[in-house]
């Protein structure tokens, strides 16, 4: 029985396709005109279409980005207060304070991780390709809106630091500054080399090993942030940003950024 309505459904495919095939093609030259002339019309309009810039991209996408990361930031920071406000007789000591605001500058960068990874997590990726905006310009807006919340994490720390420890507000500076910058320039860098998978386990042992090198490093080169050694920290925080910006162009400029997203 089925497979005398299968034959029968064949049979009636092949019939349809022949009379098809018979029909005579009639062109209205008319109509032919009439439908260039509005693809011609279509075509023109879409060239004189005001493209949308790229402030104003950025600002239709900050909300959209910004509000998952900087709420999980906010978390963090409310963590970190709550860190320094309820250790502060054990954050007497300049040796665990150091290594403490170290430790947090890393993990603020740390944050930023997820955001990054995303489009390969939820594999838009290649969706992302084929946007109006390309990757690298999507990338700058992330970067642009994990910048604005790394800036003001390290805002609360730092004040938070000022008002809960004994620290003067030139060693909160160093302790913070230099392991951020340090982290961003890895980080920056395996973003611009590296492939996404490979990019976040990179980020994740690079800032896990800082974190690790800091808590257990002796006390005195702890102590080498100290503000006393603004000859050595100075330089190092200039270069340490120098290689930032230099990544961060090399990644507009010059990298197969979207090759890498799609291997």
């Amino acid at each position: 029985m089925k497979s005398k309505t299968a034959g029968t459904g064949n049979y009636a495919g092949q019939k349809l396709k022949q009379s098809l095939h018979q029909i005579p093609s009639v062109t209205d030259d008319s109509h032919l005109q009439a439908t260039i002339l509005l693809a011609r019309r279509e075509a023109c309009r879409k060239q004189n279409r005001k493209r949308i810039s790229f402030t104003c991209f950025l600002r239709k996408q900050l909300p959209w980005i910004g509000w998952k990361l900087w709420s999980m930031q906010g978390i963090f920071l409310l963590s970190a207060y709550g860190l320094l406000a309820s250790s502060s007789d054990y954050l007497r000591s300049p040796l665990r304070l150091a290594k403490l605001l170290f430790c947090l500058s890393v993990a603020v960068f740390m944050t930023a991780l997820p955001l990054l990874y995303r489009p390969v997590r939820y594999q838009m990726h290649e969706i992302e390709a084929t946007a109006r905006f390309s990757s690298v310009k999507l990338l700058l807006a992330k970067l642009i809106a994990i910048g604005i919340g790394d800036v003001s994490l390290l805002t609360g720390i730092f004040f938070t630091a000022l008002a809960k420890t004994s620290l003067s507000a030139d060693g909160a500076v160093i302790y913070l500054s230099v392991p951020f910058l340090l982290t961003c320039s890895g980080c920056l860098f395996m973003l611009g080399h590296f492939p996404p998978r490979r990019f976040l386990v990179g980020s994740t042992l690079f800032c896990s090993v800082l974190i690790l090198a800091a808590s257990f490093l002796p006390g005195q080169y702890t102590l080498l942030f100290h503000p006393s050694f603004s000859a050595v920290q100075i330089p190092l925080c200039a270069l340490l940003s120098a290689f930032c910006a230099y990544q961060l162009r090399y990644i507009i400029k010059t990298s197969s950024y979207e090759e890498l997203q799609l291997t």
